[in-house]
């Protein structure tokens, strides 16, 4: 262990696994990744990989947009990468029953890593050969069972956020543990703590996700051509959200005041989503500007994120879970005042960290320019009350990033904006 892998190990522990254990204590993190990058040389290498790259994208306030060979810290972070890679080929023959695990392990480090680089593409493929060694293990169950149960959600989570950065997305067919359950939450007892509460939510963003995925990709003639069938998926999804929401401020009711307060702050993040998912995928189908009558539900939508930013006086950078990301971009794209959406945005650049896939820098970028043209189109009077030198950069950021991804034009996101469509 030389002196630059000896600090790059040291931050990874003592700041990149409290950044991803920020909003929810995680067993992935604080107990599965840290005891293997001890004891297993590839997850070593792959955990210097993730250090390295976390501390340089923090000193450019999460605004990498490729690897940079004349960065000291993106030259250690890929030979780190490529020893970790290694090691794994050498034990690609073997037997050793640990070794899928270990791989899993290695392949979230390694995405993590090129997201904060700024290298979706290279992320989203180490990703699939995560999930194809998933499907695989799937075959056979004794395989399934025998890898941790947190890597599985952790990947089943990026999974489904996967479908907004792609065409191919969701790859996952696992039959997850409790699905028949939930199709039946009126006869489940409640969530017994904040673990149980947010793996519903996670099962019910599963479906939700994919579905808002699709509508922001189709064009209007093609929701059109398959209106019936989307819409009775819509009104099974918003039944499926109310009523999961409807147990958690059952459980919230008998048992939030004995929370944590980081459990407190977990719990209004479970809350936030189902707020957002339920607005989201009740206006999917609008094309063109959102009635003016839906601001106030986007405005209390944003209040209750100001509201929750303010109790995390200490601001990860890095996590895997769903965050504030998804209900601030809703607002900062969707709403008809564009004061409320220009106050989201503000909030999005105050917070830079990624959740998962999902780049508050990106989301924040792609809501200001797709207001931007709007204002052009009709209120280019209030263009220069919205145009500063941040803000330019920004938007210099996100094309950076999309002319360097392949497949950035099949993002929903991108679909949805038409930034790539529409002369500014």
């Amino acid at each position: 262990m030389n002196s630059d892998e000896k600090r790059c190990f040291s931050y990874f522990h003592h700041h990149s696994i409290s950044n991803l254990t920020s909003f929810f204590d995680s067993p992935l993190w604080q107990r599965l990744v840290k005891q293997l990058s001890h004891i297993e040389p590839a997850v070593y290498h792959a955990a210097n990989m993730l250090g390295a790259v976390q501390e340089d994208s923090e000193e450019n306030s999460m605004r990498l947009a490729g690897v940079n060979l004349h960065r000291p810290r993106h030259r250690f972070a890929l030979e780190q990468s490529a020893r970790s890679f290694a090691l794994l080929h050498k034990r690609h023959a073997s037997h050793d029953p640990q070794f899928k695990e270990v791989t899993l392990v290695c392949c979230l480090l390694f995405t993590l890593s090129e997201l904060l680089l700024g290298q979706y593409d290279t992320a989203l493929q180490h990703l699939r050969s995560g999930l194809q060694i998933l499907n695989e293990a799937a075959t056979y169950m004794h395989c399934l069972s025998a890898i941790d149960q947190s890597l599985v959600e952790a990947f089943v989570r990026l999974d489904a956020q996967s479908s907004h950065f792609g065409k191919d997305g969701p790859l996952l067919h696992l039959k997850k543990a409790g699905e028949e359950k939930w199709s039946h939450s009126d006869t489940m007892s409640l969530p017994r703590n904040v673990h149980e509460a947010r793996r519903e939510l996670n099962h019910v963003l599963s479906k939700g996700i994919p579905f808002l995925s699709e509508c922001w990709s189709l064009s209007s003639t093609e929701i059109k051509l398959h209106y019936n069938s989307m819409c009775l998926t819509q009104q099974s999804l918003l039944a499926s959200l109310t009523q999961h929401k409807q147990r958690l401020e059952l459980f919230c009711e008998q048992s939030y005041a004995k929370l944590s307060p980081k459990e407190q702050r977990g719990v209004d993040i479970i809350r936030l989503h189902y707020l957002a998912q339920i607005l989201s995928i009740k206006t999917c189908f609008f094309n063109g500007p959102t009635p003016g009558y839906l601001t106030p539900e986007y405005v209390s939508l944003l209040s209750a994120h100001e509201a929750l930013m303010a109790k995390f006086p200490e601001r990860s950078t890095t996590t895997l879970d769903n965050g504030i990301i998804p209900g601030l971009y809703v607002v900062a794209s969707k709403c008809p005042d564009y004061r409320v959406r220009l106050r989201a945005i503000k909030a999005l650049q105050s917070w830079p960290h990624c959740e998962g896939l999902i780049n508050s820098n990106i989301a924040a970028s792609l809501a200001f320019e797709s207001l931007k043209r709007e204002l052009m189109q009709g209120n280019k009077d209030e263009l220069s009350l919205i145009v500063g030198d941040n803000e330019v950069e920004l938007v210099r950021f996100l094309f950076d990033t999309l002319s360097s991804t392949e497949h950035a034009a099949h993002w929903s996101m991108i679909k949805v904006s038409r930034i790539l469509h529409d002369e500014p």
